[in-house]
């Protein structure tokens, strides 16, 4: 019986000669068999090679992308699962979703201490307002009542003084707006000066220089009572250890995107050592949430307003000071410019 093949027809005969029994023995191969089988082995040895590959790459871009996108992933899923939390406590490698992430969750935090901040300042605050809200009513009655009386013993000092302490207290206690005109925290601060002057004995004069040719400044809004604060600092602080006469000038500037108002007095001024104290607490920027408990010493007040004003504004605002011994002080209150809204 005869086979046909397809490709190579030729054959491979093997000659062997037997000696001992005179016959030559003769083998007939197919080549293309031999071809075939040749390349069945390397064909299936070819495809092991590639499965064992291809598990080898498989199981590498596995690991890759468990490394790379599964892990971030998972992370991210641990972080947002924080954000119920409370403390808020996170922590991310930088291999993972590096660090725009942690930037958003930086500002993220940031955001939810300053808000809480907020609260727990304003609720000191309004428990404080309580405290001394015993009964207003009453007390503005009963200054009303000496002013009356002086007036008709004809002692304007006393109805004066007890006309300026009437009106601050009516201010500190008798609203609770967060910001009001600038042009009211100035006529508060009048009524404050006016008080102390009395208490000096005119130890000191006080003026007010706006650089600013329009009449807008008046309708600048700022947080309640914000220089009132600073100009007890310098009354205390910088005036009261003088010898002799001092003076307090308020300066107030307004740009297209800030107001900046200066409180100056040519008191005894601070020392190196405590000017560079005081500002590096107001460049830390420490969120006092118990500032109402402390105790009252110089940079105190400085640091509370500070503080006040970059919880509502940002960083980029607060106070700046500088002083020379012997000399004097100067504070720089900045905040952005916002005008009051007409009614």
């Amino acid at each position: 019986m005869k086979k046909k093949y397809s490709g190579f027809q030729r054959r491979v005969i093997l000659f062997s000669k037997i000696s001992f029994a005179g016959l030559i023995a003769v083998s007939v191969s197919n080549v293309v068999l031999s071809i075939c089988f040749v390349n069945e082995k390397l064909t299936q040895s070819g495809y092991t090679i590639l499965l064992v590959l291809g598990c080898i790459f498989l199981g590498v871009l596995s690991l890759l992308f468990l490394q790379y996108v599964i892990k971030p992933i998972r992370v991210l899923e641990d972080t947002i699962e924080t954000l119920n939390d409370e403390s808020f406590d996170y922590k991310l490698d930088k291999d993972s979703l590096t660090d725009s992430l942690t930037r958003i969750l930086d500002k993220y935090k940031s955001s939810i201490e300053r808000e809480h901040a907020e609260i727990v300042l304003r609720q000191e605050s309004e428990y404080a307002q309580l405290q001394s809200q015993i009964n207003p009513h009453f007390l503005y009655n009963t200054l009303e009542v000496v002013r009356g009386q002086a007036l008709i013993d004809d002692n304007y000092k006393i109805a004066d003084m007890t006309e300026a302490l009437a009106k601050y207290f009516r201010y500190n206690i008798g609203k609770d707006n967060d910001k009001v005109p600038l042009s009211e925290e100035i006529d508060n601060v009048y009524n404050y000066i006016k008080i102390q002057q009395y208490r000096f004995a005119d130890k000191f004069s006080f003026h007010i220089y706006v650089h600013d040719d329009s009449k807008e400044y008046k309708n600048c809004m700022i947080p309640k009572m914000t220089l009132q604060p600073i100009v007890e600092n310098a009354i205390f602080h910088g005036i009261e250890g003088k010898i002799g006469q001092g003076t307090i000038d308020l300066h107030i500037v307004t740009t297209e995107e800030r107001l900046i108002v200066s409180v100056a007095d040519d008191g005894i001024g601070m020392n190196e050592e405590t000017l560079t104290q005081i500002n590096q607490s107001l460049k830390k920027h420490a969120i006092v949430l118990n500032y109402s408990k402390k105790k009252k010493q110089n940079g105190i007040a400085l640091e509370n307003v500070n503080n006040r004003l970059k919880l509502l504004f940002g960083k980029e605002y607060g106070i700046n000071i500088s002083s020379t011994w012997m000399v004097g002080t100067e504070v720089e209150i900045t905040i952005p410019k916002v005008l009051m809204e007409a009614n």
